[in-house]
């Protein structure tokens, strides 16, 4: 017993010269500063204090990009006390650690590009510097997932903000951490949070989990998704029981496919993976026995929004699978399926009006930051146009860009999906969505284009139960679609679109001009930038516009011998857009107000 005494004393000696070696100021700062230098940063404070035994605290902590000089986080205090039992196998860690008023900036992502095809956008066959960074960010956070659980610090954290870029536009946008504690608790690890997070509207939060030494994950969680004023009926209360293990050998956490997590009265099966190789996610998703009772009992009003207005019999169940592998991007594979049991709209209680489809009507189009405009319909709109009366080239230029798919899925492509995500790892960054014509056109009647969580999740449900639930014909979904989108400023539909480019009828367009306009689809009011200076159309717009009647040909929706080569498309704007692009200037050189207009290429002298 003396011996062990001794043997304890000596180790405790130890640990503590090696604290007076390793834990003094000048130490601390050269660690600091070597580690934020090995990832791009620079970080700075106002104070540092060593207390005893061996804990640090640091006040008015700034940490920059070193390249843009950008802040990134800022803080009143960090503290972080160290395990002395550590520093005796030279391996320093952290026994606590606790952060207050706290601000954390997130990076500015590259704007994502709307559902579309584009040779722009492809990326190199190197990696890219973007996807080297994105792989790199998966690998930490694996290795992060992979730390030993039971010997994490103890942690506490009292106000953190989350700020999202001035300019994003993600449906999260951030938040606010009020409190969070990580503690060592009896028979396993416990945390505990509340805060809220930036959705469309700010959601607060309380959230508590537990995971046992035996691998148990257990918890639960309380989200105001609805308005406040609701009460209970616009708070969500999710329940997780199950098991998560790290294979820290293997290098694998997994999630056990048993994991039960309950939305309300929505019960939800998970399990799945994280491999540091590659690294590799793989998730898998089922629900059964889903009915409109059990939505309606679960989910808030708000978050459903139109949704509301359905009424359905019957119920369905819903799978969702994804194997991704960041090392193999071309690799992955996605799945998702709605399998119906017995499921069908109640036409009679169906408020929304899904039903009018098929018939002529007065719409209100909804389009981006709010706006409405609304289109009749019918042969009482001259520049309505049934699906017959549009060129065939322009319909196509336009589904091959939008939904090369429309006609083989049913509303949502999983297909698509699935070439989108590899398209985005590879060039490391959000580029490319998987929207089709039907959930677009769910979009302009109903839902408008916020990015919001709710919002696309209503936009999925609807696509499906129009393709899947009415009568609405394939034909007629096209149809309403292209006397709808936008096309430029307050101009909808292929009819008004090809006045005001081109002061024709879409019955009449030109190759050329088919897939000019089907380039303007995507971001409709930028159509200018497509132009250079002298009204030539710019490489880039020529590139797209080859690249799409490419892709036509390969679907034998276009004669190889009508695409002229690339660096011969051109147009030639004749209706109103000709006098946005070259205005007419007020006053003549001479001050007799008769007006200049500007030249452009093709005038004659």
């Amino acid at each position: 017993m003396r011996t062990r005494r001794i043997w304890i004393a000596a180790a405790v000696l130890l640990a503590a010269l090696l604290a007076a070696r390793l834990l003094t100021p000048a130490a601390i700062s050269w660690g600091l500063r070597h580690a934020a230098g090995q990832r791009g940063l620079t970080v700075r404070w106002e104070r540092l204090r060593v207390r005893f035994p061996l804990r640090a605290e640091l006040r008015g902590i700034v940490v920059c990009e070193r390249a843009l000089g950008d802040t990134l986080v800022t803080a009143d205090s960090l503290g972080v006390a160290v395990d002395p039992w550590s520093l005796l196998v030279l391996r320093p860690r952290a026994s606590d650690v606790a952060v207050a008023h706290a601000r954390l900036r997130l990076v500015a992502r590259h704007a994502s590009l709307p559902d579309t095809l584009g040779p722009e956008e492809e990326p190199a066959a190197a990696v890219s510097p973007r996807a080297a960074k994105l792989r790199h960010a998966a690998e930490s956070l694996a290795g992060l997932l992979l730390a030993p659980a039971r010997r994490l610090p103890r942690l506490e954290v009292r106000d953190l903000v989350i700020a999202e870029p001035a300019a994003g536009d993600a449906p999260l946008r951030g938040g606010r951490l009020a409190w969070l504690a990580l503690d060592h608790a009896p028979g396993g690890m416990r945390l505990r949070a509340t805060g809220a997070l930036a959705l469309e509207h700010e959601v607060p939060f309380d959230v508590e989990l537990s995971y046992g030494h035996d691998d148990r994950l257990t918890g639960a969680a309380l989200l105001g998704l609805g308005d406040p004023a609701d009460g209970p009926a616009g708070r969500l209360r999710v329940i997780v029981d199950g098991a998560l293990r790290q294979d820290r050998r293997a290098g694998v956490l997994r999630l056990a496919d048993s994991t039960r997590i309950s939305f309300g009265r929505l019960p939800v099966t998970l399990g799945g993976s994280i491999d540091r190789n590659g690294p590799r996610l793989v998730f898998r998703l089922a629900a059964d026995d889903i009915t409109e009772a059990r939505v309606l009992a679960s989910v808030p009003r708000e978050v459903l929004g139109p949704l509301t207005g359905l009424t359905v019999r019957g119920s369905f169940d819903y799978r969702l699978t994804l194997d991704l592998d960041l090392a193999r991007p071309d690799s992955v594979r996605f799945a998702a399926d709605v399998i119906p049991h017995g499921l069908r709209l109640d036409s009679a209680r169906t408020t929304l009006d899904l039903f009018r489809l098929e018939q002529p009507f007065l719409a209100t189009i909804h389009l981006p930051h709010g706006r409405l405009v609304t289109r009749e319909l019918s042969s009482l709109n001259p520049f309505f146009r049934p699906l017959e009366d549009i060129d065939s080239t322009l319909v196509h230029a336009v589904l091959t860009n939008e939904d090369g798919g429309f006609f083989r899925h049913r509303g949502f492509n999983p297909g698509a999906i699935q070439l989108a995500i590899a398209f985005n790892v590879k060039a490391g960054a959000w580029r490319r969505g998987a929207g089709t014509v039907t959930m677009q056109l769910v979009r302009n009647l109903w839902l408008g284009h916020a990015r919001t969580l709710s919002r696309k999740g209503q936009e999925v449900v609807l696509a499906w139960v129009l393709e899947h639930l009415t009568d609405v014909s394939k034909h007629r979904l096209l149809e309403l679609y292209l006397n709808i989108i936008e096309w430029g400023p307050d101009v909808h539909g292929a009819a008004e679109a090809t006045r005001y480019y081109f002061d024709k009828d879409p019955a009449r367009v030109t190759v050329d001009e088919a897939l000019f306009l089907a380039t303007v689809v995507p971001a409709p009011t930028k159509w200018r930038y497509r132009f250079a200076p002298d009204g030539s159309l710019r490489p880039f717009e020529r590139a797209q516009m080859h690249f799409i009647g490419r892709a036509m040909i390969a679907r034998g929706w276009l004669d190889p011998a009508l695409l002229p080569p690339a660096d011969s498309l051109d147009v030639t704007l004749r209706g109103r857009a000709r006098e946005v692009l070259f205005p007419v200037d007020s006053t003549s050189a001479d001050g007799s107000g008769a007006g200049v207009r500007v030249p452009r290429a093709g005038d004659g002298p």
